[in-house]
């Protein structure tokens, strides 16, 4: 398997955004990690080996990058208005610094697969709703979509713009048009640490009130919040998207593909 280390530099975050690169074409798909982890972490806990069928047969190119949690949403020792500020800056690092070395690898015009587990799966929905221009999928596994929990009562303009779970329910018209051509799923199983199975419910209903593609996956009651069940459901998706077409180095998601994969997924 293809794998490179790279440092991609950031104006917004004042230092450069360490990369792990694995594969050497396909959809392009960016992983955030869990909370407050770093860009090798899903290397480490075995995600690259257990969807490498898809990296070696040219199917994905992943990227695995750092979160900016520890500045932002968690950083403790700072005030709520600048958590907020910060991980506003994640976001615009993200789409001005990362995603530009994406597509230059032979990906223009492609739309970009989100993924990521626990708070990694926050960071996906995010991304996904606010960027649909960049991101035409993504992959949330056993996320919480309220960022509140974090702040302590606080909330600003800044935390709305980042909070998923609220902004859903007041999309605008042109957002919402954008997002018929993306598809976002959005699973949690229902066994041991699986807190925010609620928040992912609800998410679902706001979305699919604004005829937003969408498709929540609840998992059995034996489903754990861990890295088992994130490899097993990972795979099933991919493969999903493999059956459909999607898997593909300038591949962007249509309405008519995102509409005819949610009405047909559990035949594809």
């Amino acid at each position: 398997m293809k794998r490179e280390y790279r440092t991609i530099p950031s104006k917004t975050l004042g230092y450069a955004m360490e990369t792990l690169v694995f594969g050497h074409s396909g959809k392009p798909m960016l992983v955030f990690p869990s909370q407050e982890g770093r860009f090798f972490d899903y290397e480490n806990f075995g995600m690259p080996e257990t969807i490498s069928r898809f990296i070696d047969e040219g199917k994905i190119q992943l990227y695995c990058i750092d979160s900016l949690d520890k500045e932002s949403w968690f950083n403790k020792d700072a005030s709520p208005e600048y958590r907020a500020k910060r991980a506003l800056d994640y976001e615009k690092a993200v789409c001005e610094d990362i995603v530009p070395q994406i597509l230059a690898d032979g990906h223009e015009g492609a739309g970009i697969i989100a993924h990521g587990c626990s708070f990694g799966a926050f960071h996906t929905a995010n991304f996904v709703l606010k960027y649909p221009e960049i991101f035409d999928s993504g992959i949330a596994l056993s996320g919480c979509y309220d960022i509140s929990f974090t702040l302590d009562g606080f909330y600003n303009e800044d935390v709305e713009a980042g909070n998923p779970l609220s902004y859903s329910d007041h999309i605008s018209s042109d957002k919402i048009e954008k997002l018929r051509n993306d598809l976002l799923i959005i699973c949690s199983g229902q066994g041991a640490w699986e807190d925010w199975t609620g928040e992912a419910i609800q998410l679902t209903k706001n979305l699919k009130m604004a005829g937003v593609p969408v498709f929540l996956d609840l998992w059995g009651y034996d489903v754990e919040h861990d890295w088992p069940w994130w490899k097993k459901q990972i795979v099933y998706f991919l493969e999903k998207f493999e059956r459909s077409g999607f898997l593909q180095s300038n591949h962007r998601m249509n309405a008519d593909e995102s509409q005819y994969f949610l009405q047909n997924f559990y035949d594809v």
